[in-house]
């Protein structure tokens, strides 16, 4: 798995060192590190893997473009990045109670925790929180039709918040409203199709274990079941295969790990498996 810097974050980076916040900026980058393991993470436990991590100011980079996904797993792999900076805000904040000189120490890290999960719950695309709205909507319409009212959310969106940048101008300038207002602007007319999710090919990493020898184990599993399910059950030392069984645990049909890649080529991920079985 790559780590790539996105420009923005050095741009970020920089103006963050030339205001004095260097102690800041390594708490921000910590933060979005913490932040992309817990997307991949739960990525890797439903089945899934993360071929590059694209760090941005705002964390994950991800296309959601990939054909494997179920609208559950999507979501739940968005909600891991801002869900777990807000775990790290409760934990730091809990520790203050019982030690409470950390906070001193601490106060930065909670801040950018608290302030990259908010941020994220935004459903502005390629955000996660424009993810989950995507996801939702692909339910309902195509994925490109999706993708594209999610994009112009984040458009409208970001002008309403230049607006209100140019109203404090008679005022007293706002000029966190430009900065924010600019940033998601850049990142709603954006594509970055770099960071996407695909199965696991846990054959290709069993072939060399295969001379000396691999674990065969069996799994029944109901034929009500998805396709893509059975991905999220394979282990990297061993190889799986599963006994398709029907509510009365009476076996139609088994399926061999062998034959998991062909099958998702010729059938789409949520189809279930008695579909396959009986075609």
């Amino acid at each position: 798995m790559k780590f790539i810097i996105h420009p923005l974050l050095i741009v970020f980076f920089v103006v963050l060192s030339l205001l004095g916040y260097l102690n800041l900026l390594i708490v921000y980058l910590i933060t979005i590190v913490l932040h992309e393991l817990a997307h991949s993470f739960v990525a890797s436990k439903l089945g899934y893997k993360l071929n590059q991590i694209k760090l941005m100011p705002y964390g994950a980079s991800l296309s959601g473009q990939s054909g494997f996904f179920s609208a559950k797993d999507e979501i739940l792999v968005a909600l891991a990045g801002p869900v777990f900076n807000l775990v790290l805000v409760v934990f730091v904040c809990a520790l203050w109670w019982i030690e409470p000189v950390s906070y001193v120490y601490t106060l930065d890290f909670v801040r950018a925790n608290l302030a990259i999960a908010l941020i994220n719950f935004l459903p502005i695309f390629p955000l996660d929180g424009g993810r989950i709205l995507l996801s939702v909507l692909s339910e309902r319409k195509s994925r490109a039709v999706a993708h594209q009212k999610v994009r112009w959310l984040g458009v409208v969106f970001s002008v309403i918040i230049l607006t209100g940048f140019v109203i404090t101008t008679f005022y007293i300038p706002n000029y966190t409203f430009l900065v924010f207002g600019s940033f998601l602007f850049i990142i709603s007319i954006m594509e970055d199709n770099a960071s996407v999710y695909t199965m696991v090919d846990f054959l290709s990493m069993k072939k060399q274990g295969l001379e000396r020898g691999i674990v065969v184990r069996e799994l029944a599993i109901s034929n009500d079941s998805p396709l893509y399910k059975l991905f999220s059950k394979l282990k990297k030392d061993r190889l799986t295969n599963f006994f398709v069984v029907d509510k009365n645990y009476q076996i139609v049909g088994k399926i061999m790990e062998t034959e998991l890649e062909s099958l998702i080529k010729i059938y789409p991920a949520k189809t279930l498996l008695s579909q396959i079985l009986f075609k």
